[in-house]
C-alpha cells in the first residue's frame, strides 16, 4: 500500500515543485474536502469521484444477539465513492 508520501513524490515530478510544496497541495485538498464535510456539503469532482455528506434519522434495530430493541440517535455519515473513470 502507498503512503502519503509516494503520493507527495508523484505531484511534486508531475507539477515540477518541491515535495514541501507538493505536501501542502494535499494537505490543503484533504483539509478542504474535510471542510465542505463538517459543513455537512457534498462535494462531486469530476472524473475523480464523490464525498458526501447523508443524515440519517433516528432508527429503531434489534440486536440480532440479544433480541432487545435499541434507538440509534439520528446522526449523519460521510461517503466517498470513486468515479469509473478513475477505476479504470
Amino acid at each position: 500500500m502507498k503512503k502519503k508520501q509516494d503520493l507527495v513524490e508523484i505531484i511534486a515530478k508531475q507539477q515540477e515543485v518541491t515535495k514541501k510544496e507538493a505536501n501542502k497541495i494535499i494537505d490543503a485538498f484533504t483539509n478542504g474536502v474535510r471542510e465542505i464535510l463538517a459543513n455537512k456539503e457534498s462535494i462531486s469532482l469530476a472524473g475523480f469521484g464523490k464525498f458526501v455528506t447523508e443524515h440519517k434519522e433516528e432508527a429503531q434495530r434489534v440486536l440480532g444477539f440479544t433480541g432487545e430493541l435499541v434507538t440509534i440517535p439520528a446522526h449523519y455519515v460521510y461517503k466517498a465513492k470513486l468515479s469509473k473513470a478513475i477505476v479504470k
